[in-house]
């Protein structure tokens, strides 16, 4: 048996993968791989990111505050719809916070944040809908993430920005409302940006 790797007839950036049985006396054709580069033969592909974004089901919010006195919090609230939200987040801050992610809290929706199709050609929209200062918050009993520090402060030594990720996604309950609280505890005023950024499946 022999595996036989051709340009697809129909699509030049594309290979077909043929095996040969019987020592060459027949051949099916097993699969259609990824396009190629034409130059080294190496398969293109993108990870699962990527392509909700050429999907048209990947969007982006995001809120900053200028101002954040020491000891306060922004608070972000994300409601879920209907589908499974698959989310990463960061948050960039110009001096130490801690960051807290609550699942299943009650609260009533503040400021409507603007989201973004990623896709700037698709016109697809997200069920899901974001507010920074939302009111009437109890946290719940579910911390996704305690309090987890983005390190600086306001000393000459410790005078100092940053920023923090999720890593790996969230997938998070559909129709439950989430809220991440940045507190403030660099010993200053200092501003705090959240980013969200998600997909959409159906459960």
């Amino acid at each position: 048996m022999t595996d036989i790797i051709v340009q697809d007839g129909t699509r030049a950036d594309l290979q077909t993968l043929y095996r040969s049985f019987d020592g060459g006396a027949y051949e099916a054709r097993a699969v259609s791989l990824a396009p190629f580069d034409a130059t080294t033969g190496a398969a293109l592909v993108m990870d699962t990111v990527h392509h909700e974004v050429h999907e048209g089901e990947m969007f982006h919010a995001e809120h900053t505050n200028a101002s954040v006195s020491n000891g306060a919090s922004v608070d972000v609230l994300l409601v879920t719809g209907a589908k499974e939200a698959h989310s990463t987040w960061e948050v960039f801050a110009g001096g130490l916070v801690a960051v807290t992610l609550y699942e299943a809290a009650v609260a009533t929706a503040g400021t409507a944040l603007t989201v973004y199709n990623m896709n700037r050609r698709s016109i697809k929209a997200p069920v899901a809908t974001l507010s920074h200062t939302p009111t009437g918050i109890t946290t719940g009993s579910v911390t996704l993430v305690n309090g987890r520090i983005l390190p600086g402060g306001n000393s000459p030594q410790t005078r100092v920005g940053g920023g923090i990720r999720s890593g790996a996604e969230w997938i998070l309950l559909p129709s439950t409302k989430y809220l991440m609280r940045v507190t403030n505890g660099s010993g200053a005023a200092i501003a705090i940006n959240v980013v969200l950024e998600w997909y959409e499946e159906a459960v």
